[in-house]
């Protein structure tokens, strides 16, 4: 584990971590990379609203046809994607200064055996 300082208060921190534990900063190596996560148009779950949780935390909604873009600390990031009664965990590594895209949409079978996809674009 790579240990870098602070970019807050200087304490030395693990490269990956989301938050520095001496001053709480987000992001505490300085090295952000962005996720992108864009939500394919479908007629099935339409209405639901797709949350997105990194680490534990809410980050934001997806509806339909729409997409989201976060700015994350640089590391390996646990995501889940939640609505319409379905689920998808993914883990996924942020590079510094890299855009990572993934994709999400519920299949047309739906409860039925689809269920919410998720995966790199």
């Amino acid at each position: 584990m790579a240990l870098v300082s602070c970019k807050e208060c200087g304490a030395q921190v693990a490269a990956s971590a989301p938050a520095c534990p001496k001053c709480g900063v987000s992001g505490p190596s300085g090295a952000i990379g962005k996720l992108v996560i864009v939500r394919s148009s479908a007629m099935t779950c339409a209405m639901y609203p797709v949350q997105v949780i990194v680490d534990g935390q809410l980050m934001g909604e997806v509806h339909n046809s729409e997409s989201l873009t976060l700015e994350l600390p640089a590391g390996q990031r646990t995501v889940r994607v939640s609505g319409g009664g379905m689920s998808r965990d993914a883990t996924i590594s942020i590079a510094d200064g890299v855009t990572t895209q993934y994709q999400m949409c519920f299949s047309n079978w739906g409860l039925l055996g689809g269920g919410l996809n998720f995966k790199p674009a």
